[in-house]
C-alpha cells in the first residue's frame, strides 16, 4: 500500500466579534376577533392548505383561525406534509374556542388524520378536504339525510348507504371537541346516562361502518335518525357491535359504563366577555399516535387541558381519552400516510375557534412572510447597526430607517424576530411580518423571511424523547415575479441552511432557523388585468427525509397601492478592490490599506422604479490621491472615459476633484481627503443599470481609518427639487505597514506500511509557483536539525508595531487548498474515517490535535518583544506538525491512496486583523 500524505497551507483571515441581544419597542398585537397571543411560539401556520380562503387573519404567525363567529361555516385546515402512520409521533397544539354566550356556542372542532385522495389541490400541493357544516363539525357527512327504508331488519344498511353518498372526509380518524350536544341526530345515545355535561370529547371514525341508527321521539311521533359512534375508553363499543336494541343500532354491551362513548367535557367554550376563570383561553392538546411493531395497526391517545386545573377555563380537570385500535391500511389506505389538521363548522349558532401548533410531526417545513420596510419606517420603526442590528427609538444615536441601504438582511433579521411587533408614532401596535401587505408603493423595499422548522416527532415519549432527524443542506429557493427584484436587479434567490436540527421541547425559545432577503417592488403592472396582488412562494429542499419533494410555503401577497410613483428608487452597490494586495473579492471595507495602494471601484446605479432621474451627479471621497494629481484617477461611465475639468465649466459629462475635510462617525475630522464629483450624467432611465468604474492610485494616507458614504443626486422630470440616494459606506482601515506570513506546505512522504500510534515527521516542505505547481523549498529536509515552517514580514512602523501571535487550524475540507486542486481528490486527514490525524507539538511536551472544521486555532508562534522586519520560523522534531497514525480505523493494506489537509493560518495582533 502506497500512501502519499500532503498537508497544504491556505492563508485566511478570521474575524472574531461578540453578539449582543437586540432590544427595542417590540410588543404583541391584538386582533378584531379578540384572540390573545398563544402561550408558546411555534411554526408558522401559513403552511396549512385549505379550500377557498381562511375565514380571518390574526397578527400571530403561529395561529390559524378555524371559525370566525359567523354561521353556516365548514372548514378544513391541513398541514402540507403527511405523517407516516407506521411510525410513532406526538403532536402538541393549542385550541381556542370562545363565544359571547358559551352555553349556545356551536358547533365544534375536530383534530383529524385523513388520507382523502379525492380532495387534493395539486396547485396548493396539499389537501383541501372538508365535510358538512353544522353538527358534522366540518369532517363528517350529513346525518340528516333521509333513511327511506324503515324495515328494522336492514335499516342500518340503508342508513350506511345514505350516509356514504354524503359529502365527508374519507379515510379518516377524528378527535372531536363538541360543545353542542345534538341529542336528536349525531350525538344521541353517545354519552353515559350519568353524564353531567353534554359538551364532550370523543374519537370518531367518520365512515359508513361507524354510524348508527336510533329511535327518537318528539312526544307525538317516533323517528329513525342517523348518528355517529363516539369512542373514548371502552374498546367493546368498537370491537363488539351487537344489533339487539330497538332504540340504537348497533347497541354497545355496556352503555351504562362511565367510560362509554364520548367523554363529558365541561367548559369547552370560554367567555369572550369575561376576565375571570370563565374567560376563553388557549387549552393545550397532546396527541400521541402509537402503531404496533409491524405498522399494521395503530391507536391514538389525547390529553386536553393543563394538569393544573386552575389554568383551564372554568377550572376543569385535565381529560384523557383513547381511540380504538384501527387497521392502518384499512382505515387510511395502502400507503399508510395521512394529513393532519383541524376541521370546524358552525350552523345556525356560531363561535370563534383557532389552532396554534407548537410541536409538529413528520417532515420539516418552511414558511414565508414579508415586511414593508419603507412603510414601517414611515410608521416610526428605526433600526441601529449596533450589536449586529437592533430596534431603537427614532431619536437614538445611529437610528436608521429600516429600508436604509446600509442595513444588511442579516442585521434586519437580527433586529426583527419572526413574531416581532412594534409601537408606531401613533401609539398603535403593528406586526412587522405578514402574509399579505396592502397599499405597497412602487419603490418600497421589502424584507422577505424564510423560517425553517423541524421538531422532534416524539417530544412527549418519555422512553424515547429524541426521535427525529436533522435536515441537512437545505436550499430555500424563490424566483421572483416580474414586479419584484432583488436590490442588485436579479430575481433568483437561494438561501442555504447547512443543518436544521430537530428542536427539543425544553429548548429555550425554540424558534425556527431563518434567513432573509431584501427585494423591491419595481412595478405595479400585471399581464392579467384581473390580477390584483404580487404573489410568490419559496420552496425548501434538503436531504435525509424519506420524502424529498420540495416543501412549498404558502404565498405572500403584496397588493400595490396604484399610486403613480413620485420619484425614482435606486440601489447603489458600490464596492472596492485593493489591486496592490492582489485582492480578487469586492467589498465596501478595505483592510490594511497602505500608502500608494492601487484601488479599483465598481459603482452600479440601478434604477428599479418607473421614473427616470435627470441631471445626475455622483459624489464620493478618497482618503488621498497620489501627488494630488487627477492623472492618478481613471473614471468611466458605461465604458466611456470621464474627463477631468478643473474649471467645472463643461456642460457634459466630467468630474471635479477638491480637498475636503470629512467628518467621521466618531466626530473626528479626516484632513485633506479628496472629494470627487461626477457631473453631467446622462438620464438614468427606469428599470436600468448604469455603471461607473474608477481606478485610483492613493497617496500618503493620514490616520488609521477613513469612511464616507457616496451620494447620487438629481432631479425628477427636470423639476427644481433635488432628490438624493446613498450607496454603501466605504471604509478604509489604513495602515502604514502590516504583518504578513508566507506559510510552507508539508509532505509526509509515500509509505508502504505504518506503525500504529506512531508520529511521523515531514519529509519535505514546498510552495507553489504561479501556475499552481508544487515547488520543493528544502529538498531532503532533516527535521531533527530544523526546517522553515513559515516566514514573517513586518512592515509596520513606530507605535503601530505591536505583539502578535500566529495560530493554526485545519479547514473542514480541501476546497481552500492552494495549488490548483492539489488536494482535491485526497481523503481528508483527521476525518472520522481517516487513519491519520495532524498533531502540533509545542516543544514543551504538550500535544494539540487538529480536527477538520473545528477551528482549533492552536498557537504556533508568539512574537513577544521580538519584532524583526523579516523572520524565518523554524520547526524541528520537538516543535511542529507531526502526523499521527491512529490505531483505528486501520489504513488500507493495498493499492495507492492520497491523504491531505488544508491548514488555515491566522495572525492575531492588536492592530492587524
Amino acid at each position: 500500500m502506497l500512501k502519499k500524505l500532503l498537508v497544504s497551507s491556505a492563508l485566511t483571515l478570521v474575524t472574531i466579534g461578540s453578539l449582543l441581544s437586540s432590544g427595542g419597542l417590540l410588543t404583541h398585537a391584538s386582533n378584531t376577533l379578540g384572540i390573545p397571543a398563544p402561550p408558546e411560539s411555534g411554526p408558522s401556520m401559513s403552511n396549512f392548505t385549505y379550500k377557498d380562503k381562511p375565514p380571518a387573519a390574526v397578527d400571530y404567525p403561529n395561529v390559524q383561525v378555524v371559525t370566525d363567529n359567523n354561521p353556516g361555516q365548514s372548514r378544513g385546515l391541513w398541514w402540507k406534509n403527511k405523517v407516516d402512520l407506521t411510525k410513532p409521533f406526538t403532536l402538541k397544539y393549542y385550541i381556542y374556542i370562545a363565544s359571547n354566550d358559551p352555553s349556545s356556542a356551536a358547533d365544534g372542532l375536530t383534530f383529524t388524520l385523513q388520507n382523502d385522495k379525492d380532495q387534493i389541490d395539486n396547485a396548493k400541493n396539499g389537501s383541501v378536504a372538508t365535510g358538512t357544516n353544522g353538527e358534522s363539525l366540518g369532517a363528517y357527512g350529513d346525518f340528516r339525510t333521509p333513511i327511506f327504508n324503515f324495515n328494522p331488519s336492514n335499516i342500518l344498511d340503508d342508513a350506511k348507504e345514505a350516509y356514504d353518498n354524503t359529502h365527508r372526509i374519507k379515510n379518516s380518524l377524528s378527535l372531536e371537541f363538541d360543545p353542542y350536544f345534538n341529542s336528536d341526530y349525531s350525538d344521541a345515545f353517545q354519552l353515559p346516562s350519568n353524564a353531567n355535561e353534554k359538551s364532550h370529547l370523543a374519537f370518531t371514525i367518520p365512515d359508513k361502518n361507524h354510524i348508527n341508527v336510533h329511535n327518537w321521539s318528539n312526544g307525538s311521533r317516533n323517528y329513525n335518525l342517523m348518528g355517529i359512534n363516539h369512542y373514548g375508553a371502552n374498546k367493546q363499543w368498537y370491537d363488539n357491535l351487537p344489533n339487539g336494541s330497538s332504540s340504537l343500532k348497533p347497541y354497545p354491551n355496556n352503555r351504562t359504563s362511565p367510560n362509554y362513548g364520548a367523554l363529558s367535557a365541561p367548559n369547552l367554550v370560554g367567555s369572550s366577555n369575561s376576565s375571570d376563570f370563565n374567560k376563553a383561553r388557549w387549552e393545550p392538546v397532546v396527541y400521541k399516535w402509537t402503531p404496533n411493531s409491524t405498522g399494521s395497526y395503530g391507536s391514538a391517545t389525547a390529553t386536553f387541558g393543563y394538569p393544573d386545573s386552575s389554568k383551564n377555563t372554568g377550572g376543569f380537570p385535565q381529560l384523557t381519552l383513547s381511540s380504538p385500535r384501527v387497521n392502518i391500511a384499512g382505515t387510511f389506505g395502502s400507503d399508510k400516510t395521512a394529513y393532519w389538521g383541524m376541521t370546524g363548522s358552525t350552523g345556525q349558532k356560531y363561535m370563534v375557534s383557532a389552532i396554534s401548533a407548537t410541536d409538529i410531526p413528520g417532515n420539516p417545513g418552511v414558511s414565508k412572510t414579508a415586511a414593508d420596510l419603507t412603510k414601517l419606517g414611515k410608521q416610526g420603526l428605526r433600526i441601529s447597526k449596533a450589536s449586529g442590528g437592533k430596534v431603537v427609538s427614532k431619536n437614538a444615536p445611529g437610528a436608521l430607517m429600516p429600508d436604509d441601504s446600509t442595513l444588511t438582511s442579516e442585521e434586519l433579521m437580527r433586529a426583527l424576530p419572526f413574531d416581532a411587533q412594534f409601537t408606531g408614532d401613533d401609539g398603535n401596535k403593528y406586526p412587522v411580518f405578514r402574509n399579505k401587505i396592502y397599499d405597497a408603493d412602487v419603490g418600497d423595499i421589502f424584507l422577505y423571511r424564510a423560517d425553517i422548522y423541524n421538531y422532534y416527532d416524539s417530544i412527549f415519549n418519555e422512553k424515547n424523547p429524541d426521535i427525529g432527524n436533522h435536515w441537512y443542506n437545505v436550499h430555500v429557493k424563490d424566483s421572483l415575479p416580474n414586479q419584484l427584484r432583488l436590490l442588485d436587479g436579479s430575481k433568483d434567490v437561494d438561501l442555504y441552511f447547512e443543518d436544521i436540527p430537530p428542536i427539543k421541547k425544553d429548548t429555550p425559545s425554540p424558534t425556527p432557523q431563518s434567513h432573509g432577503f431584501k427585494a423591491a417592488l419595481v412595478s405595479d403592472k400585471f399581464d392579467d388585468k384581473n390580477q390584483k396582488a404580487v404573489i410568490n412562494t419559496v420552496s425548501a429542499s434538503g436531504s435525509n427525509f424519506a420524502d424529498k419533494t420540495p416543501v412549498e410555503s404558502s404565498a405572500v401577497q403584496v397588493i400595490p397601492s396604484g399610486k403613480t410613483p413620485g420619484k425614482p428608487s435606486f440601489y447603489i452597490n458600490n464596492q472596492m478592490q485593493n489591486v496592490t494586495q492582489n485582492m480578487t473579492d469586492w467589498s465596501d471595507t478595505l483592510n490594511n490599506v497602505g500608502d500608494y495602494d492601487a484601488i479599483n471601484y465598481r459603482i452600479p446605479l440601478y434604477n428599479f422604479s418607473q421614473v427616470p432621474l435627470t441631471n445626475g451627479q455622483y459624489t464620493f471621497h478618497l482618503p488621498s490621491v497620489k501627488n494630488n494629481d487627477p492623472n492618478s484617477l481613471k473614471l468611466q461611465f458605461e465604458g466611456q472615459d470621464i474627463p477631468y475639468d478643473a474649471s467645472d465649466t463643461t456642460k457634459g459629462l466630467h468630474y471635479t476633484m477638491s480637498d475636503d475635510d470629512v467628518t467621521q462617525s466618531d466626530g473626528s475630522t479626516y484632513k485633506n481627503a479628496k472629494k470627487i464629483v461626477i457631473k453631467g450624467l446622462p438620464t438614468l432611465d427606469a428599470y436600468s443599470t448604469k455603471n461607473i468604474t474608477a481606478n485610483v492610485n492613493l497617496g500618503a494616507n493620514q490616520g488609521k481609518s477613513f469612511a464616507s458614504t457616496p451620494t447620487l443626486t438629481g432631479q425628477v422630470n427636470r423639476s427644481s427639487e433635488t432628490v438624493s440616494y446613498y450607496g454603501n459606506k466605504e471604509v478604509y482601515n489604513l495602515n502604514s505597514g502590516s504583518v504578513q506570513i508566507a506559510p510552507n506546505s508539508f509532505e509526509y512522504g509515500t509509505h508502504a506500511f505504518f506503525t500504529e500510534n506512531s508520529y511521523m515527521l515531514p519529509q519535505n516542505t514546498y510552495s507553489f509557483d504561479e501556475a499552481g505547481n508544487p515547488v520543493p523549498t528544502t529538498p531532503r529536509i532533516d527535521p531533527r536539525r530544523g526546517y522553515q515552517a513559515f516566514s514573517i514580514k513586518d512592515t509596520r512602523k513606530g507605535a503601530a508595531r505591536k505583539d502578535f501571535k500566529v495560530s493554526l487550524s485545519q479547514a473542514k475540507d480541501n476546497s481552500q487548498s492552494a495549488g490548483r486542486d492539489q488536494l482535491k481528490n485526497a481523503d481528508i486527514i483527521g476525518a472520522n474515517d481517516s487513519p491519520f490525524q495532524l498533531v502540533f507539538f509545542d516543544g514543551k511536551g504538550a500535544k494539540h490535535p487538529l480536527t477538520p472544521g473545528n477551528n482549533d486555532n492552536v498557537m504556533v508562534y508568539s512574537s513577544g518583544d521580538d519584532l524583526p522586519d523579516l523572520k524565518s520560523v523554524v520547526w524541528n522534531d520537538r516543535t511542529g506538525l507531526k502526523l499521527n497514525v491512529r490505531k483505528t480505523p486501520n489504513a488500507p493494506e493495498s493499492g495507492h491512496q492520497d491523504y491531505g489537509a488544508t491548514l488555515n493560518w491566522t495572525i492575531n495582533s492588536t492592530d492587524t486583523p
